[in-house]
């Protein structure tokens, strides 16, 4: 159009008036064509932060972590384990780590990089807090606390191979590898660390055996290990008001001694041994023994005492056995199933509940030992609360995990009163009434815990219960598709820079036009056309 203007604009000067019609119209399109270089300008710099800025989890914090909320660097890493406290108040980090075998000049050592959860033929094992349901974590008591963390294979996470950033290295102890996961600070590692030797020396047991009426046999055994030493055995024999009426010390190194020793006389007695050791005299309960010398007939339950003694009594559950006895201890089974109420499912494991659908969990035990005793029934509710409310627990209450050391958590464990003493055989069931919430969260995987928020509610009372939940499409996506395409900042950067230089290019393309058409009207008034 403009070129078939200035053709004709000799032959017909009317045509002008167009040209400067067409003049305007190109100076609104620079002006919009300007301001869509600005706006392409501005997202380039967003891209930018985009690229440079990696994003980052919105649930990374979980009471699974080591480390609550976990760290961003190795300089932080080796802050929190200097201070020895998270930001959740957890002071037991150290004593993990090295439960494990890892010191901190192994962390010092470590470089910033990413594992795969299926590295090492699906052979590494990570450690948490919580055992979230998986029957197959390993509860492990980490000395010197009052704290337990679980350890287990990835291999529940779907059996997919999830990228994790870490830092990595290996322990000073053995050469083997080892990672600390950024977002929660947990440890996984392949090879278990080779356990601490820990010198110590014990009075394990001490045995009284009748040879005659008044002569008996005393047998002492020890335990030395990790470099303890055994010196010598010390036996004393006391009479009923406590005056030592035998003593003697025995010098051996062997973890075992027997002494033949002569009481004077009928009478109730008590022996004692004690273990001279290098790291000082031990002994124990379990090293002290009362016997009487009397001509009255033995237990027959135990021949280390007589007929008449209180102790001689048989298990509850079988009269052969003393009640005291190792086989004599009551033993709970623990079984649980679940039924879906609002579907009218008997048996609702592995079905999958929809929304506002109501579930009822039966738990059970059951004394299969064969002496009575206590049970205090609890459940780790930690899975079923991330998808359903609680509408009816009976007399049981919500508390804090006994092995988290934060009692400022979330309460997620679900605790009953004692039942009281539970005879042999005897059987005690309590009833958990849950309801599927109404809109189903969206909320993603945790980064650290591939069982929090996966669409399903895994729960393990002696069997495990799994029921799968009918979650929105957005989760069905994030299960399919693991991760984001692999990009990276050249490929954004190189896209950006095209897209800018089309914009510019019309942009420059407007400005060079309504220069021309200025040139054209002032040779035009000139009279030069």
């Amino acid at each position: 159009m403009f070129r078939k203007l200035v053709s004709n604009l000799a032959f017909s000067p009317a045509l002008v008036g167009q040209l400067g019609f067409y003049a305007k119209r190109l100076r609104k399109e620079e002006a919009t064509r300007r301001i869509g270089l600005v706006f392409v300008a501005l997202a380039l710099i967003v891209q930018s932060f985009a690229v440079f800025t990696p994003p980052e989890s919105a649930n990374a914090a979980d009471a699974d972590n080591i480390i609550y909320s976990g760290i961003r660097d190795k300089a932080e890493l080796l802050a929190v384990y200097d201070r020895g406290v998270d930001s959740a108040g957890r002071n037991d980090i150290q004593q993990i780590y090295a439960q494990f075998g890892v010191t901190r000049d192994d962390l010092a050592n470590t470089q910033p990089g990413t594992y795969y959860t299926g590295d090492f033929s699906n052979q590494i094992k990570t450690l948490g807090r919580n055992d979230w349901g998986v029957s197959s974590r390993t509860l492990v008591p980490v000395a010197g606390t009052n704290t337990s963390v679980y350890t287990g294979s990835f291999t529940e996470t779907y059996g997919k191979s999830w990228p994790m950033k870490a830092l990595i290295g290996h322990r000073a102890v053995d050469g083997a590898w080892f990672a600390i996961t950024l977002s929660c600070g947990n440890l996984v590692y392949v090879v278990p660390p080779p356990p601490v030797k820990h010198p110590a020396a014990v009075c394990s047991a001490l045995s009284v055996t009748p040879i005659t009426r008044t002569d008996i046999q005393l047998d002492a055994t020890a335990s030395a290990t990790d470099g303890a030493t055994i010196s010598s055995y010390t036996y004393l024999i006391k009479d009923s008001t406590g005056a030592v009426t035998s003593s003697k010390t025995v010098a051996s190194t062997a973890t075992t001694s027997s002494l033949r020793m002569t009481v004077p006389k009928d009478g109730n007695y008590s022996a004692q041994v004690t273990v001279a050791t290098s790291l000082g005299d031990q002994t124990d309960a379990n090293c002290a023994k009362s016997f009487t010398v009397s001509p009255e007939a033995r237990c027959l339950l135990n021949n280390a005492l007589v007929e008449s003694s209180p102790d001689c009594k048989a298990c509850l559950d079988d009269a052969k056995v003393w009640y005291k006895d190792t086989t004599c201890k009551p033993s709970f089974e623990l079984s649980k199933k679940v039924r879906n109420v609002t579907q009218g499912l008997v048996d609702a494991n592995n079905t999958t509940a929809r929304p506002g659908d109501q579930l009822e969990y039966t738990l059970t035990v059951k004394n299969v030992g064969k002496d009575q005793g206590d049970y205090t029934m609890t459940d780790n509710a930690a899975d079923i609360l991330q998808y359903a409310e609680l509408v009816d627990i009976g007399d049981g209450h919500l508390a804090t995990p006994p092995t988290s050391p934060d009692a400022t958590l979330v309460p997620t464990t679900i605790a009953w009163p004692t039942f009281g003493t539970m005879k042999p055989g005897s059987i005690i069931q309590r009833t958990l009434l849950i309801k599927i919430k109404t809109t189903i969260p969206a909320t993603p995987m945790n980064v650290s815990n591939r069982q929090s928020y996966d669409c399903r509610i895994t729960n393990t009372f002696g069997n495990t219960i799994n029921v799968g939940v009918d979650c929105p499409p957005e989760k069905v996506v994030e299960q399919v598709a693991t991760q984001l395409p692999h990009t990276g900042p050249t490929e954004n950067i190189i896209f950006s820079g095209i897209v800018l230089a089309v914009v510019v290019y019309f942009y420059a393309r407007s400005r060079q036009t309504s220069q021309e058409i200025r040139l054209i009207r002032r040779d035009f008034n000139a009279g030069t056309i």
